[in-house]
């Protein structure tokens, strides 16, 4: 079912015969690669990872580009424009929060590698399956809480950092494809509960229905973008840089609040309502 859902999305919303796909070693960025497959696309893959540190999530993604016969471009992160990368994505992408510095910054050098216009994702299967930390010690007990949790997650201004990610693919004049954020994909994995939805496996339906899965050896479980590719640890060096860290804070999200204050975003009485 839900490999069809993907599948017609993909071919409602790319109408280009080729079409980038943001890939990582996940389930959610992998099913809809086979589905752009399936929908009739060539899959040109783009991965990325820090310099001098290639992660997981990049040999899996170039591991099953060979599988698959998928075009594959991998991206190495520089790490000595870091300050300088803050404050393009303060300025001009309007980063907030520490998840949005942290989500978006790789994506500052992918996409100027991307050639097609169509740009596909794996955003908003997270949410579905409630798998972050809070969800797990918070949410998955009932379907009421389970419900609650992922209708907060979904808000406009929250969706891992959408919005954010939008603005990069905007300026860069390509338009994303986010399969798992369609009405009727939303419709199939509400009516679920957490442990229908992750039980034996995380994403079991999603696994049940892309069996391909399994000829690539071991999917990890689900792991934040910012952890997998160590991106929170270089984020901690600006902690030492004083023109980011003007008032010598110890938390990178207390960073965030200080310049959202500085720039008028928000309030100070704001962060603690």
């Amino acid at each position: 079912m839900i490999r069809n859902l993907l599948t017609d999305h993909i071919k409602n919303n790319a109408p280009d015969d080729e079409i980038a796909v943001l890939l990582s070693g996940g389930v959610d960025s992998l099913s809809c690669a086979i589905s752009a497959t399936d929908a009739g696309k060539t899959v040109n893959a783009y991965s990325f990872h820090l310099d001098g540190n290639e992660s997981y999530d990049f040999h899996k993604a170039k591991e099953v580009c060979k599988i698959m016969d998928w075009n594959f471009t991998g991206v190495s992160v520089p790490l000595d424009n870091l300050e300088e990368d803050w404050f393009h994505l303060m300025n001009e992408i309007g980063c907030k929060k520490k998840t949005h510095y942290e989500c978006v910054w790789p994506f500052l050098y992918v996409y100027p590698k991307i050639k097609e216009k169509y740009v596909l994702t794996g955003w908003g299967a997270d949410g579905y399956h409630g798998v972050s930390k809070k969800a797990v010690m918070h949410y998955k007990h009932t379907k009421e809480k389970f419900d609650e949790f992922r209708d907060e997650y979904f808000l406009p201004e929250k969706t891992a950092g959408l919005n954010w990610h939008l603005t990069l693919s905007q300026r860069y004049d390509t338009i994303m494809v986010n399969p798992f954020l369609d009405e009727k994909v939303k419709k199939y994995f509400y009516q679920f509960t957490w442990d229908e939805l992750n039980k034996p496996k995380q994403k079991q339906h999603i696994r049940d229905d892309f069996p391909e899965l399994n000829s690539f050896g071991n999917v990890k479980p689900h792991l934040n973008l910012q952890l997998a590719s160590g991106v929170d640890d270089v984020f901690l060096t600006l902690l030492d840089n004083k023109k980011i860290n003007f008032n010598n804070r110890e938390r990178i999200m207390d960073i965030c609040r200080d310049w959202n204050i500085r720039n008028n975003i928000v309030s100070l009485e704001q962060f603690y309502v």
